[in-house]
């Protein structure tokens, strides 16, 4: 029976110690080694391209000034390879923001184009030789100018083309719509100072009085959609006229195309305008169902002798009133016909009594959670967003402040700290967009210090996919082909947590816990495993007597079977709940999701070598156990919280010995599994480099030469052979490289290493000309080391090992409160 309790480390100041970084001893990769004719070919095509922009640019308003991409060679992403020393200086090309991995942006005029081209003819075509005083060899010695040169692929203007993606008549078409809100958003670079070419900040200057004139004169009402009202934020650009500026419907003299081109055109030639982009809908997600005809019996959701403990607030469209018993607080915000409360009483039921209605699902999920009811999506059967409109005419930005007064509200008073969100974000943008709601909901999990619960989106009636095969090869050709059940919006939300939809068990003909064939999908966006889980959310495929594997109730109290990933979203909200609520004291974010990720389960169908590569894109991290069996372990192994902050210019570390009984003649036996949280800074500015520093976590023995060497891969991935040299792209996808969350394990040891002393690590990498905040970064660890046969005392010695190396250690459902106090 587990009795072994996770331990938190409590002396967190003896893990701090000076940050140890290797420097470059040379001026970087030449990526045309061997090739110098090569090099001078590229060097004088990227001359001619920069100097082409230059001249554009010189006939053009605001001093000339603009933006320029410059988009690096595949292999030269990595930081180390920037062309920021020697060619686009920040004195005279300040970086502004970034586009994709390796296109970072920046302000520029023919000033200080002028530097860019003079710092790239200086790259040399012949290379000069050094000669190595110890060895006498002789290599290359490339200076930083031809190295910075021979790591671009290219440099481009950015246009109009780069600033939207939709026409004047797509424009008029998509904000008549109701519950658009009527409003362009328009994001705009930063202005950033360069010390050695004034024409920078006042080229951006005067581009920001057009655009204040144009705004002005075309009556459009200016509302940020940030709490930062700088300019560089985001503005959505309410279509309204000049007299009646709280009307934010579209008034007649701006509904047609023409006017709209002619705005857009102003905007889309205004060089501080990043992008146009059209507003988001938001509606009500909602899966399958079916009334059983058979009123939910009296037991599923008594009242038990034991007060629950755990709470989540339900953003939906309304709870029922028969669940009136488990509900905390109601936000009230519907009235009337507008409350819908078939699909969140349905959420509701599941948090509350998941196993007595569906005794077969995995686990022992202990009865009752109190719900408080966000009642904010109106109902809106006939899909026409009147309803919508009328509770939010500001469209998606005035929805999600209402969200956000019910959190504070919720967080404030009752404590609640795991909201269950299903919603549908419409957005005529491309899927490598991160979206305006996520980035919303990011802002608001950080500044209320709570996580949302987000369903992963179903796919429509048309696009499903067949049921999950048996044969491996089949199924992956179906994923394959599936070329539109990507992640839906929010669902990318860095800050939150995203839940796929797999098959119940005990369905016939159908694979167990195979990824649901509506359930939508990752990859997603860059930066970020999504899903980050999955659970049970009803089969895609009903048997013939309707019955889809999950069972709950609707508004009525009727019992419902159906199908969605907004009923696999509370199965995950409900177990984060649980873990908050049994940890005594003010226990961060971070430590509630590292434990979660650390202790998800991935089901034995997805460790096929087919599919194995694809497993995190189909169910994230896995299907999170209970939050009672997170807590408490086996005696056969350990499992240690290290809930600290990092701070600049230091490593978070200790060494440790490996339990006695697991390790034979100096050869260590056994597993180990690491999982790393953190909340590093996220400037959305910079596309898909938005993660600004890279936390990392190290488990590394000791060698036969002294040094500690890392023993850890991505958990579920492939074995591949060691390479020598790891590219960028290679670390991003074995190394989890910008990513919040990882989690690492060992191959299974039988008798690894020359010694028993091992290391245990936490450390960090900014983004390139980027500092690490002086507060430094929250983060949470979580290590395991166990035995895989259940036989060896590895809590009691590693206890007795760690206290000897002066790290101690407590009960993590009690040391948190004590912690602090102390």
């Amino acid at each position: 029976m587990p009795n072994a309790p996770v331990q938190l480390v409590l002396n967190n100041d003896q893990l701090r110690g000076d940050r140890k970084r290797g420097r470059p001893g040379d001026n970087g990769t030449d990526f045309f080694a061997g090739d110098n004719k090569g090099f001078a070919a590229h060097r004088d095509a990227l001359t001619a391209a920069t100097a082409a922009i230059r001249e554009s640019l010189a006939q053009s308003e605001f001093n000339g000034f603009g933006h320029v991409r410059v988009t690096m060679s595949r292999d030269a992403i990595a930081k180390t390879h920037r062309p920021q020393t020697k060619l686009f200086r920040e004195r005279w090309t300040p970086q502004v923001g970034t586009e994709g991995i390796g296109e970072p942006i920046f302000a520029v005029t023919p000033a200080a184009l002028d530097k860019v081209i003079a710092a790239m003819e200086a790259a040399e075509t012949d290379v000069a030789k050094k000669t190595d005083i110890e060895t006498g060899k002789s290599t290359s010695a490339p200076t930083r100018n031809r190295c910075e040169v021979s790591a671009i692929a290219s440099v481009s203007l950015w246009t109009e083309a780069d600033r939207r993606e939709f026409s004047a008549v797509e424009a008029v078409s998509w904000l008549q719509r109701a519950g658009v809100g009527s409003g362009y958003i328009v994001t705009c670079f930063p202005v950033a100072s360069a010390d050695d070419i004034p024409s920078v900040v006042a080229g951006a200057s005067e581009a920001f009085s057009a655009l204040e004139a144009a705004v002005h004169r075309d009556g459009l009402v200016v509302q940020s959609l940030t709490r930062d009202r700088r300019l560089g934020g985001m503005l959505a650009l309410n279509v309204a006229s000049g007299q009646t500026a709280l009307e934010l419907r579209a008034p007649t003299r701006l509904s047609v195309p023409e006017t709209h081109e002619a705005i857009l055109r102003e905007l889309g030639t205004n060089p501080l305008v990043r992008s146009i982009a059209l507003p988001p809908i938001v509606s009500a997600e909602r899966g399958s169902s079916a009334m059983l005809n058979e009123r939910a019996p009296g037991h599923f959701f008594e009242l038990g002798e034991e007060e629950p403990q755990a709470k989540v607030g339900v953003i939906d469209g309304g709870v029922g009133p028969h669940l009136n018993d488990w509900v905390g607080a109601r936000w009230g915000q519907l009235k009337g016909d507008d409350r819908d409360t078939d699909h969140g009483t349905f959420i509701s039921g599941l948090l509350i009594a998941e196993k007595r209605m569906n005794p077969a699902f995995p686990g022992e999920q202990r009865h009752g959670c109190v719900i408080y009811d966000i009642d904010v999506l109106p109902a809106d059967p006939g899909g026409t967003g009147q309803a919508f409109s009328g509770y939010y005419p500001g469209g998606f930005t005035e929805f999600f402040d209402e969200i956000e007064h019910a959190v504070e509200e919720y967080r404030r008073e009752h404590g609640v700290r795991v909201f269950n969100l299903s919603i549908n974000v419409l957005a005529p943008r491309t899927s490598q967009t991160y979206g305006w709601t996520a980035e919303r909901l990011d802002e608001i999990a950080v500044k209320h210090d709570v996580i949302f619960v987000i369903s992963a989106g179903n796919l429509g009636p048309g696009d499903t996919r067949p049921e999950w095969h048996t044969t491996p090869e089949t199924t992956l050709a179906a994923l394959t082909a599936d070329t539109v059940g990507f992640l839906a919006e929010p669902g990318e939300s860095l800050r939150n947590v995203s839940v796929s939809a797999v098959n119940p068990p005990k369905m016939a003909g159908q694979v167990p816990l195979a990824l649901a064939r509506y359930s939508r999908r990752g990859p997603g966006l860059r930066g970020a495993t999504k899903p980050d889980f999955a659970h049970i959310g009803g089969s895609g495929t009903p048997l013939a007597d309707g019955h889809q594997g999950i069972l709950s109730v609707n508004g009525d109290g009727m019992m419902v079977t159906g199908a969605g990933t907004s009923y696999a979203a509370p199965l995950v909200a409900r177990r984060l709940a649980d873990l908050e609520a049994l940890i005594d004291g003010n226990v961060s974010r971070e430590v509630l999701l590292a434990l979660m990720v650390h202790f998800a389960n991935t089901p034995t169908l997805y460790s096929h070598t087919t599919l194995r590569p694809a497993a995190q894109n189909l169910i994230g991290f896995g299907m999170p156990v209970t939050a009672e069996r997170m807590l408490q372990r086996d005696d056969s192994e350990i499992t240690l919280v290290v809930s600290s902050v990092i701070r600049p210019k230091e490593d978070n570390w200790f060494e440790f010995r490996w339990p006695d009984a697991l390790v034979d003649e100096g050869k260590c036996r056994g597993h180990a599994r690491v999982t790393l949280v953190a909340r590093p800074p996220i400037a959305y500015q910079h596309g898909d480099e938005r993660v600004r520093a890279n936390i990392d976590a190290h488990l590394k023995q000791r060698g036969t030469n002294g040094k500690f060497g890392t023993r850890l891969k991505r958990v579920n991935a492939l074995p591949k052979p060691d390479k020598v040299q790891k590219t960028e792209r290679d670390l991003l996808a074995e190394s989890m490289k910008w990513q919040l969350v990882k989690s690492f394990e060992t191959a299974k040891m039988t008798g690894s290493g020359p010694s028993a002393d091992w290391r245990f690590q936490v450390d960090y990498l900014e983004r390139a000309d980027e500092n690490l905040p002086s507060e430094g970064i929250p983060y949470a660890a979580v290590l395991t080391i166990a035995d895989p046969t259940g036989q060896a005392p590895v809590f009691t010695q590693m206890r007795q090992n760690l206290n000897a190396a002066n790290v101690q250690t407590g009960d993590l459902r009690t040391s948190i409160r004590a912690r602090a106090t102390a």
